[in-house]
C-alpha cells in the first residue's frame, strides 16, 4: 500500500494527465493558421524555449546550422525566425518574400534509413518586417495544415544557396516547444528523405494578409477569440509594431504611488478625526 502522500502524488499526476489529453480533445478541426493545435500549456507542464541570435553567422554553400533537437521525443510549439529573404523587386528572379536561407525539420537519424525532414511552411509577417531584404516569419511545428514533416525531433537551418549568405545583425530564431508528443522509434522507417535532398526547393510562404487568406484569418482570429474567451478581439484595436514609432515604454514608480496612496490614508484619517471630533461636540 502506498504511503498517503505518495497516493496523494499520484493523483494529482493522474488528473494533470485527464485535463491536459482534455485540452487536446476539445481543439477544433476547422482552425487555419491558428495556434490552438499548438495546445499550450497546462499545470505544472513548462514550455521549453531557446533562442538563438544569428547576428553575423556566415553559412556557406549547402551549409546546416542546427537550431534545435529534441530526440528520441517529437515535440510541438511555435516557431519563430528573423533572416534574409528576397525582398519582392520586380527584377529579382527568387519568390518574393522567400527565405534565402531555408528551414526544414523533422527527425535526423544516426542511421541514414530513419532520417526523414522537409521544409518547414512559414507564415510572412510582414507588418513585422519593415525592412526589405529582411523578413519575420512565424511557423507551427508541426503543422498538420500546411505539410512539412508530421513529426518533429529536429529542426534545422539549411542555405541551399549557391554563395555563402551572412545574417544581419538583429537576425535571430526562437523556438518554443510546448509538448512532447511520444517517442519517435522507427516512424520514418523506409521514408528515407534526407537533407541534401531538398535541394532546389525551398519553404513554402503563406501571407495570411493577402486577399485569398482573408476569410481564413478572420476564421483563424474568431477560433483563437473562442477558445481563449479571455481577451475580446477588436479588428479595428489593432496596432503594427512599426507604427509606435517616436513612443516608448510607460513606466511606474510604485515608490511614488506609495507615497501618494499613504497621503490618501492620512486624509482619510484626518477627516474620520474631524468627523469624531463634531460627533463629540455635539
Amino acid at each position: 500500500m502506498l504511503p498517503q502522500k505518495s497516493t496523494i502524488l499520484v493523483a494529482v499526476m493522474t488528473m494533470a494527465t485527464l485535463l491536459s489529453l482534455g485540452s487536446l480533445s476539445l481543439m477544433p478541426f476547422d482552425v487555419y493558421a491558428s495556434h490552438s493545435y499548438e495546445a499550450g500549456v497546462q499545470g505544472d507542464n513548462i514550455p521549453d524555449n531557446t533562442h538563438i541570435d544569428l547576428s553575423q553567422l556566415n553559412l556557406t554553400s549547402a551549409g546546416v546550422f542546427p537550431l534545435y533537437d529534441s530526440s528520441p521525443n517529437f515535440v510541438s510549439g511555435h516557431f519563430l525566425y528573423k533572416g534574409p529573404c528576397e525582398d519582392g523587386d520586380e527584377d529579382n528572379d527568387g519568390t518574393p518574400f522567400e527565405p534565402i536561407v531555408s528551414v526544414i525539420a523533422g527527425h535526423i537519424d544516426e542511421s541514414a534509413n530513419l532520417t526523414h525532414v522537409d521544409f518547414v511552411p512559414l507564415y510572412y509577417v510582414g507588418h513585422a518586417s519593415p525592412i526589405p531584404g529582411i523578413c519575420v516569419y512565424h511557423a507551427h511545428i508541426p503543422d498538420p495544415l500546411e505539410g512539412g514533416s508530421p513529426r518533429v525531433t529536429d529542426i534545422d537551418l539549411v542555405n541551399f544557396s549557391p554563395e555563402p549568405v551572412v545574417f544581419n545583425p538583429g537576425d535571430a530564431v526562437d523556438v518554443n516547444i510546448q509538448r512532447t508528443l511520444g517517442n519517435i522509434g522507427d516512424y520514418y522507417a523506409n521514408d528515407t528523405l534526407l537533407p541534401l535532398q531538398l535541394a532546389g526547393g525551398n519553404n513554402k510562404v503563406i501571407d495570411l494578409n493577402e486577399e485569398e487568406h482573408e476569410e481564413a484569418a478572420a476564421n483563424n482570429a474568431n477560433v483563437q477569440q473562442t477558445l481563449g474567451n479571455l481577451v475580446q478581439f477588436n479588428a479595428n484595436d489593432v496596432k503594427l509594431p512599426h507604427e509606435s514609432t517616436g513612443e516608448n515604454n510607460k513606466v511606474f514608480n510604485f515608490n511614488e504611488q506609495h507615497d501618494n496612496d499613504n497621503d490618501n490614508d492620512e486624509d482619510d484619517n484626518d477627516e474620520e478625526e474631524d468627523e469624531d471630533q463634531d460627533h463629540n461636540d455635539e
